[in-house]
């Protein structure tokens, strides 16, 4: 009998009952949410100019102490209160934190603790008075003290969660639409880089970003790599060619993820901050191609602090006269192929 009883309901069921739905398959890896920032970008939002400041104060100029460096307010408070420099975690070769130790190094933060050890009496490693801010790439210029970050912060309250800090050593490209946005000012530059592309591997027939008609191109949020993939999309346009999709993050490092997940085709930013994710990820592969300009990196302070930026060339002209800031390049970028690294600059100052 119980038997016969199954058998009914089981008919009654393949009348009446219909099979759940079939859930559509997750994402590589399991339910994701898009990173912070995660945009694809309608169009350029930055300032348009053409004279880029690559000229910065001379160190020699300005009041100077006893020490025979520059001296001024913001030097003054700095040696009573500590140093606070805004930095990345996740640049290898720049500025990465170790996940055994917890401590960040890299080229960026050697440059750091120089200017520490140079404006802090007995600065040693390790000492607190040093502090290294961790900041996403795309609110990094924002922590500086300057009367157009107060404005934005005031008509933006989220900004207001972004750390104040007194220069800025990330990988800061120089350019005048920075200078009038953030109201900062450059130090000389210590670097000199081209921006590349990092493609997974099985996407073909790929040399350029004119090859990624139709696929999406990542770069980190409020950057020259955003800004030049977004022209590239125009000009695209313009010849009636397939366009890329320009695709912003809050912090560049965030593209590696995406990109592994296969949500971004591709990589677009400094061909060094690339030979990094490569070495996380080695089966991604990182093109041959670079962009034909060339950026210069430097460090970015209030235009407040005249003083401080001025005490910044000096170290970093100490370090370009004793050999340490070429001796720091080829130590951490020493596995870079010729093709992809550039001399160091010593551009002049200010006359």
């Amino acid at each position: 009998m119980s038997r016969l009883l199954a058998l009914a309901a089981a008919l009654v069921c393949l009348a009446g009952c219909s099979a759940p739905p079939v859930a559509p398959p997750e994402q590589p890896g399991g339910p994701f949410a898009m990173p912070e920032g995660y945009v694809e970008l309608p169009g350029r939002s930055g300032t348009n100019c053409t004279d880029v400041p690559d000229r910065s104060l001379d160190p020699a100029l300005g009041p100077h102490g006893a020490d025979g460096r520059p001296d001024g307010d913001a030097v003054a408070r700095i040696r009573r209160e500590g140093l606070v420099v805004g930095v990345s975690q996740t640049a290898s070769f720049f500025s990465k934190r170790d996940l055994v130790t917890g401590q960040l190094d890299g080229f960026e933060v050697d440059i750091a603790n120089r200017i520490a050890a140079a404006l802090l009496p007995g600065f040693v490693a390790g000492d607190e008075r040093l502090r290294l801010v961790s900041l996403p790439t795309g609110r990094r210029l924002g922590a500086l003290d300057t009367a157009e970050n107060t404005q934005a912060k005031a008509a933006n309250p989220t900004l207001s969660e972004v750390p104040r800090v007194d220069m800025v050593i990330a990988d800061v490209s120089v350019t005048c639409g920075r200078v009038a946005t953030y109201g900062l000012r450059y130090s000389k530059p210590y670097l000199a880089t081209n921006s590349g592309l990092l493609v997974r591997q099985g996407v073909d027939g790929v040399k350029t970003p004119d090859d990624l008609g139709g696929r999406k191109v990542c770069s980190g949020g409020q950057t020259t790599n955003s800004e030049e993939m977004i022209d590239t999309r125009a000009r695209q346009v313009q010849a009636d060619q397939p366009a890329l999709i320009p695709v912003a993050v809050a912090d560049t490092s965030d593209c590696l993820m995406l990109l592994q997940r296969g949500l971004v085709d591709a990589i677009y930013t400094d061909v060094l901050i690339l030979h990094g994710f490569r070495d996380q990820d080695p089966g991604t592969v990182l093109l041959d191609y670079h962009d034909e300009g060339q950026g210069k990196a430097a460090v970015a302070v209030s235009n407040k602090h005249d003083d401080l930026v001025r005490f910044v060339n000096s170290v970093l002209d100490d370090m370009r006269r004793d050999g340490s800031l070429q001796r720091g390049y080829d130590t951490w970028f020493k596995d870079v192929p010729a093709t992809h690294r550039r001399a160091l600059p010593n551009d002049p100052y200010q006359g």
